[in-house]
């Protein structure tokens, strides 16, 4: 069905016209350059770095350069930055804000074997880089003293990176007296916002009883500052000598996290002379907020919250099912908590059932903006009517019938198709921009897009889908773009915003 409105038609102008600015500068890997590193060294702040599929046996260091974009052409499943078993795969030191961009890498075999082997996919230290859309795995730390940060390490004053949605699994921190975070570890003082990945599969282990081995956060431990938020947590694994706290999460005493509407199942704390908390340990003295999650299926206590003085610890509205050890331990649940099957979709898939009671289970006042959109990208609150307005899904999972996808490569010159799968509606609302916001809209859900600078176009007889012909102007390189659809049935009440679909021109 053509559009009802000459928005869209226009939208290629309006696109060149909204982002301004000077030409960004692409260096290619490896056309132009042979490698990721050398294409590095050359690239200013704010060049955009373009990886063609292949394997690329690096170590890099990232320079001193804010803002440099180093992007995949086609994703992580076809582009590999392999550490070689020689030292952490890339380094991220001080000074880089999240200007600066790392996407679209399977970034894997790193190894350290030193006294302090801290980060051995990607180590962070005193930076705030954005680190999206990556599988980081198959990366490990051993060696018999500490081992922090097997797939993410976040250390040093000022650190503050984005890590968001990226899958981080099977990495391993071995035969140290501490390990601590095999998936990703934020050290005492560092910062970090954690949303929407999958984090599983990862293991602490150190079998010799003579080490007094500690396996702590096998997923993700804290002793710094966190936002923990829709996030998959699952399959995650201490196995140590002595003591086993955390296999999905792990909050130090000087630890502080939000910790929001994830979904943290099957972890496992076993072994040695201390098993606690399977799905999350938090140390008394340490500051944490749960709030909205499904914590079911863990080996082991749900919430586990150690002795100590002087920590602010909560939850409340969150679902413990399922756990092997009592729901709570140290701490009191709260009184809108649940207790009852979540009702995922089927084995290793934790979507939510339309029946499950975890759907509009918890209002939306506590969500802060890095938890507004759940694992798969939905808006939290977009599929209800006025009845349930401001309530949101337990867990990482909001509950969507309606779908916005990007079809095609956006290169510069291309066309590419955003697509909407889902009902029929009388109306549909499509939108893009160049940022988010985060405006609830009752009873239409979340909109995250930035109002003032987005492109509405009303298209009827959905699902369907919205052409847009990317200009061949090279300021364009670089530029994000954020599409999100409302949709409106005959009657007028009752539509639903879908997820929020990104892209990034090539």
């Amino acid at each position: 069905m053509a559009p009802t409105m000459r928005a869209l038609r226009s939208f290629p102008l309006a696109l060149a016209a909204l982002t301004g600015g000077t030409a960004a500068q692409a260096l290619l890997v490896p056309s132009q350059y042979p490698t990721i590193g050398a294409a590095l060294a050359a690239a200013p702040g704010g060049a955009t770095i373009l990886v063609a599929p292949g394997t690329y046996q690096e170590n890099l260091v990232w320079p001193a350069v804010d803002g440099i974009h180093l992007i995949s052409t086609d994703g992580a499943a076809t582009t590999t930055i392999d550490g070689a078993q020689s030292g952490t795969v890339v380094v991220f030191g001080s000074g880089l804000t999240r200007r600066t961009w790392l996407i679209g890498f399977t970034i894997t075999n790193g190894f350290l074997n030193v006294s302090h082997s801290n980060g051995a996919g990607i180590r962070i230290d005193g930076a705030s880089p954005t680190i999206r859309g990556n599988r980081i795995t198959a990366n490990t730390s051993d060696n018999v003293n500490w081992n922090y940060g097997g797939g993410i390490y976040v250390g040093g004053g000022g650190s503050d990176p984005l890590i968001e949605q990226n899958e981080i699994d099977g990495n391993q921190l071995l035969n140290g007296s501490w390990n601590y975070g095999a998936g990703v570890h934020i050290a005492s003082g560092a910062n970090a916002v954690i949303r929407g990945n999958h984090v599983h599969d990862n293991a602490n282990l150190t079998p010799s009883a003579a080490s007094g081995g500690r396996g702590h956060g096998a997923g993700i431990y804290c002793a710094g500052s966190a936002v923990i938020a829709s996030n998959l947590i699952t399959g995650n694994l201490d196995n140590s000598s002595s003591w086993n706290y955390g296999g999905g999460i792990r909050i130090a005493s000087s630890g502080s996290a939000q910790i929001l509407h994830n979904t943290i199942a099957d972890n496992v704390v076993t072994g040695g002379n201390w098993q606690d908390g399977g799905g999350v340990h938090v140390d008394g003295s340490a500051d944490a907020t749960l709030r909205g999650n499904i914590i079911a299926n863990n080996t082991g206590e749900g919430v586990f919250v150690a002795s100590g003085t002087g920590g602010v610890i909560s939850s409340d509205w969150d679902d413990l099912w399922n756990n092997s050890g009592t729901a709570y331990s140290g701490l009191t649940a709260g009184p809108n908590s649940l207790a009852l099957d979540p009702q995922f979709a089927g084995p290793n898939d934790w979507h939510l059932l339309a029946s499950s009671p975890c759907l509009d289970a918890a209002p939306n006042a506590h969500l802060v903006a890095d938890a507004a959109i759940d694992f798969d990208g939905d808006p939290r609150q977009i599929d209800r009517g006025s009845a349930s307005a401001n309530m949101v899904d337990l867990g990482a999972d909001e509950v969507s019938d309606a779908r916005l996808d990007v079809v095609g490569s956006p290169q510069l010159g291309a066309t590419i198709t955003w697509s909407v799968t889902g009902p029929t509606f009388a109306l549909q609302l499509f939108a893009v921009a160049f940022g988010t916001g985060n405006t609830v809209l009752p009873p239409y859900g979340n909109l995250l897009l930035d109002q003032a600078g987005a492109v509405f176009v009303g298209v009827t007889g959905v699902p369907g889908g919205f052409p847009l012909a990317i200009p061949n102007l090279p300021t364009l390189r670089g530029v994000t773009l954020f599409g999100q659809s409302l949709a409106l049935p005959a009657a007028g009440s009752g539509g639903q915003f879908t997820n929020l679909a990104r892209l990034t021109i090539l």
